[in-house]
């Protein structure tokens, strides 16, 4: 069996290169076997092995004074998959820490400029309010009435004494001036909360 002493360090002859093909052939499997224990993706494990493969050829000049090569080649692979595991660790982290971080930003918002937080449902709470206020009596609480209680118009028409189509009308309404006052996507996030 060939090992890295065998390399001519440095030159790449002809034997150099098959000394270097022959220690591939033999320790390839046993290598790839041993980074699955670590890694179970069988496409980096094969990425890892390569690695440490190229590196030995890479340094191949400065490694005849090594005394026992295989445990140098498995010492090189076990590192390179703990160091593959740790970035693995640390990207998790990091893509847990941004979406926790994301969640908040969107639970809490400000829609104005001072660094205070309000959370979504109390501002547009404050906010419906506000629009509502602005409407004539009747339409704000056909408007109120549909959004806010869930009422269904024929439910809204019999709590307010008038036809289902005066409900529509006033509906319609209220949207128009939520539209004015508001821009479009505060407009579809009041409605769906509704």
């Amino acid at each position: 069996m060939t090992d890295i002493r065998n390399l001519n360090h440095g030159k790449d002859s002809r034997e150099d290169i098959s000394s270097f093909e022959e220690l591939f052939r033999s320790y390839y499997p046993q290598m790839k076997r041993y980074t699955l224990h670590f890694i179970p993706n069988e496409e980096e494990a094969n990425d890892l092995v390569q690695d440490v493969f190229l590196q030995l050829w890479s340094k191949r000049d400065s490694l005849n004074d090594k005394k026992n090569e295989v445990a140098f080649m498995f010492t090189l692979l076990r590192n390179k998959c703990l160091n593959s595991i740790k970035k693995k660790v640390i990207e998790g982290k990091y893509m847990q820490r941004q979406v926790y971080m994301e969640t908040e930003r969107l639970y809490h918002i400000s829609f104005d400029q001072s660094n205070e937080f309000e959370s979504i449902k109390d501002r547009l709470s404050l906010e419906f309010d506000s629009l509502i206020n602005e409407m004539p009596e009747k339409c704000g609480v056909a408007f109120r009435l549909k959004w806010l209680e869930g009422m269904k118009i024929k439910e809204i028409a019999g709590q307010m004494n008038i036809s289902t189509t005066m409900v529509d009308k006033h509906l319609a309404k209220g949207i128009d001036i939520a539209r004015r006052k508001f821009k479009h996507e505060l407009l579809l996030v009041l409605l769906l909360l509704g």
